[in-house]
């Protein structure tokens, strides 16, 4: 009896290393290029883009928008192209997306009704974020012979539903950039 519960603690350990190492993956993505842009927005590395403060009045229903704040991407330190000019993408995606693309508000106790939708430009297109991959949003264009260039996009409220209630609105999106 000793020798056979011996014999399943054994084979016991020998399996549990299998077992635990086959859940566990890590997947690895990069790039090797010649571009060597350091990438930074409102001159910060770590930004947060404040928003003014609206009145629930400012919206007019669902759908409705208010609050457009402009926030810039800045690219330098590039390698300068020669030649011709070099473009750009940036990939956002949504930290929380609602099902309407937008970025929904996170905040404890904060606004509801209410989300924030980027812009790929100040008063251009809304940047649809649903599904939780990484859309593309922008032509960032670095000049011949220039090292820096910036990109101005925007983000603002949104009405989600038919009314808004006043509280604190924070979301939160990724961002990566394509040299092209």
């Amino acid at each position: 009896m000793k020798l056979h519960a011996t014999a399943l603690a054994v084979a016991a350990i020998i399996v549990a290393p299998g077992i635990a190492s086959a859940s566990n993956t890590i997947n690895f993505s990069g790039e090797v290029t010649d571009q060597t842009c350091s990438a930074v927005v409102d001159g910060n590395t770590d930004p947060t883009v404040i928003l003014e403060s609206v009145p629930t009045s400012a919206f007019s229903g669902l759908g409705s928008v208010t609050g457009e704040t402009t926030f810039t991407m800045q690219l330098t330190g590039c390698v300068a192209p020669s030649g011709a000019s070099e473009h750009f993408t940036t990939l956002f995606q949504a930290t929380n997306a609602s099902a309407a693309g937008n970025l929904t508000n996170t905040a404890a106790g904060g606004a509801t009704g209410v989300a924030l939708q980027l812009l790929e430009a100040p008063g251009g297109s809304a940047i649809n974020l649903a599904g939780g991959a990484a859309v593309e949003a922008g032509d960032i264009v670095l000049a011949d012979g220039e090292t820096s260039t910036t990109y101005d996009y925007a983000v603002q409220y949104v009405a989600e539903a038919a009314t808004v209630t006043p509280g604190p609105v924070l979301g939160s999106v990724t961002y990566t950039l394509r040299y092209e």
